[in-house]
């Protein structure tokens, strides 16, 4: 049996993959103080018997909760002399034009914790200045006698020779063991001095957060009789082992949402879709990011809390609006939405479980969309009277009744989930019209269609469990592993035999790590890209290329066409950089099975629900997932529930189901006041 668990900021889920192929799912609150605690709970509840699980994959918000909240353990930062403000200064850029307001965010290491060492190795990687092993011991005793429980190491152009670096780490093996230590070299061995900086300082304050965490749910599954294989979602997409997760967390930050983005991809294919973009709707943020021809956006650097982290990452957007986003008056009587969520405690007022404030899952209770009698993610009663009472505050100030405020906050939030969806489209450079939304998430299909129709997307696909969409993706994942080197050469001046030594050796590298981890591997494959620019250029672009055919004349062409593909045009007669090359080696697992989708069944019902001014309260069907599937899909007004979501279908549109159980929503035209079963007779 093979099984995932995702830690959100709401709800923890699980999905459970049978020997019969069948799926079983589960939700649970998290439990922030505690985080094992909701993952073992949630994964109890859809396993059965933890003793039965062959193979299990977790994501976890460890360090990405740190970082955003600025609650970790006291890091220290260790640089050469000279270079100590380096984290305080950043870039001299702004993120916002036109924000006169804006301030740079705090540096994640304070100057009393930032230590200097008299050293000094040049570009080319020769020593200028020798690093004393007294100075050595000296600082050692400053970062011990400061408290430090983390120490990130990053001195001038370790990624060109770490001889020094691993001096330092040396020195704290012998003198202060108890320590984590993290090196730029082994994080980030790449030019750029702040981001690589920034990068291992991340790494080194979740170093000590992720090796207790995972001890813990270690030591819980253990207690469980647990002996199966136990891999970790990183942000690339990709799985790694306990071991690579301890020594990189970094690499965890998006461990969450990368896993929703591998069921859209996996999703889309059957369905005949290549392009798709992921619309992951949680209780506390949205995530979205884009598949196209049939591969997932990748970047290798983005911020995190105004930090910037330079790791391998799935391109994911997100924004501060979910079912738990709570609906407010800003100063100048204007209604706003998040980014403050109620979270799991004490959640939306219709949990009942102290909260008052209206949120979008309050909203949606309010509308009818949600069932007032059932319980939420399988978990919670819903109180459909605080829900109201929560936004009549709201109504009251604006003057219009609680379901009009109501509509008024779905399309103030649908908006704000909209411009995600821009941001990775159109400011990419694409069409969203020629893409499909994949709706995940536990709210993601009950806003999904009117999301994407401010976009004019005229398909959304809902995958079997899209509750738990995250965790299912992580079951699909290959185990993964990069690395990066700076080369830093106009293209004329690569040696092709030794970039080519160089690929070879990372491949061989990488591939003898995922040989020696505790995640089984049936076949490895290795993937190369250059960071490359025209001169003078600022930024580089990611290109793929092949590990048999890295001559120069082949990576400029590959370099114009990425460049004319992303900006329209290309300098064919410029001269062109390699700045950095990168290997990936990824590994197929053993365990993969074909599944089958099964959703238990109900009675047709109706309810009330809301559909805007124009069509206001409707007696509106209510199907089982089981249902649509069964009869090949409906016409809307509807709503479609299943355990772990609910899928709303609004009077203009139709759903239908295709390859594999996924259900499509299409824009249609129906009567308000008639529903139609695809293939049967229409009734009023």
């Amino acid at each position: 049996m093979d099984a995932a668990v995702d830690v959100g900021g709401t709800f923890t889920d699980a999905i459970t993959r049978r020997p019969d192929g069948s799926w079983r799912t589960s939700k649970a609150l998290t439990t922030r103080r505690r985080p094992s605690d909701g993952f073992l709970a949630a994964l109890t509840d859809s396993a059965g018997s933890v003793e039965d699980i062959d193979f299990l994959v977790h994501g976890t918000t460890v360090v990405l909760n740190a970082v955003l909240t600025g609650v970790y353990p006291k890091t220290a930062l260790i640089t050469t002399a000279g270079f100590r403000d380096v984290l305080e200064i950043m870039r001299g850029d702004r993120k916002d034009l036109f924000d006169i307001t804006q301030r740079k965010p705090a540096p994640l290491v304070p100057r009393p914790l930032r230590f200097e060492v008299d050293e000094r190795i040049a570009a080319d990687g020769s020593i200028v200045t020798a690093l004393d092993r007294l100075e050595l011991s000296r600082v050692v005793a400053e970062v011990v006698a400061a408290g430090a429980e983390a120490v990130a190491v990053c001195l001038l152009f370790a990624f060109a020779n770490p001889l020094h670096e691993t001096m330092v780490a040396e020195a704290f093996e012998e003198l202060a063991p108890d320590l984590h230590v993290c090196l730029s070299h082994e994080i980030l061995p790449v030019f750029r001095e702040f981001e690589r900086t920034s990068t291992t300082v991340v790494n080194a304050l979740a170093l000590p957060l992720m090796a207790d965490y995972l001890q813990v749910v270690l030591d819980d599954l253990h207690r469980a009789r647990f002996g199966g294989q136990f891999g970790v979602m990183q942000s690339s997409g990709g799985l790694v082992d306990p071991a690579g997760a301890r020594r990189r967390p970094v690499a965890t930050l998006f461990s969450g949402p990368a896993g929703g983005v591998i069921c859209a991809q996996e999703v889309g294919r059957p369905a005949g879709f290549e392009n798709v973009i992921n619309f992951d709707m949680g209780g506390t943020s949205c995530d979205v990011a884009a598949v196209t021809r049939g591969e997932a956006d990748r970047v290798n650097s983005f911020q995190v809390g105004g930090y910037p982290v330079q790791i391998a990452s799935l391109d994911i957007v997100s924004v501060g609006a979910g079912g738990g986003s709570i609906a407010w008056i800003d100063r100048g009587g204007g209604l706003q939405v998040g980014p403050r969520s109620a979270g799991a405690e004490p959640g939306p007022a219709c949990y009942g479980r102290g909260g008052t404030e209206p949120t979008v899952t309050d909203v949606d209770v309010v509308l009818g969309r949600y069932n007032p009698t059932a319980t939420l993610g399988g978990a919670l009663p819903i109180d459909h009277r605080r829900a109201t009472a929560s936004l009549e505050p709201i109504a009251g100030h604006l003057g219009v009744s609680v379901e009009e405020a109501a509509w008024g906050i779905l399309r103030l939030v649908n908006a704000s989930m909209a411009n995600a969806l821009r941001e990775v489209s159109v400011e990419r450079g694409r069409d969203p019209r020629g893409y499909a939304l994949a709706a995940a998430g536990g709210a993601g299909p009950a806003h999904a269609f009117e999301v994407g129709q401010e976009l004019a997307m005229e398909t959304v696909l809902v995958p079997a469990f899209p509750g738990v969409a995250s965790a299912q993706g992580m079951l699909l994942a290959d185990v993964r592993l990069e690395q990066g080197r700076t080369i830093y050469q106009p293209l004329d001046d690569v040696d092709e035999t030794e970039l080519t030594a160089l690929a070879r050796s990372l491949a061989a590298e990488l591939t003898q790590r995922i040989a020696d981890g505790a995640v089984e591997c049936s076949l490895v494959t290795a993937l190369v890209a250059g960071d490359m620019r025209y001169r003078n250029q600022t930024w580089e672009i990611t290109v793929p290329l092949s590990l048999g055919a890295l001559q120069p004349s082949r990576l400029a062409a590959s370099f114009h066409a990425a460049h004319r593909a992303r900006y329209g045009h290309a300098f064919e007669d410029a001269e062109v950089e390699l700045i950095n090359l990168r290997v990936a080696a990824i590994g197929t697992l053993s365990s993969r099975k074909e599944s089958v989708p099964d959703w238990p069944e109900f009675p047709e019902r109706r309810r009330a629900v809301y559909w805007g001014q124009t069509w206001e309260w409707l007696d509106t069907p209510v199907l089982s997932r089981a249902q649509v599937v069964r009869t090949g899909g409906a016409a809307g007004p509807l709503i479609v529930e299943q355990a772990d979501a609910t899928i709303v279908v609004p009077p203009a549109a139709t759903v239908e189901a295709v390859t594999g159980g996924t259900l499509k929503i299409s824009a249609g035209v129906s009567s308000q006041r008639e529903r139609v079963l695809l293939g049967s007779e229409e009734r009023a």
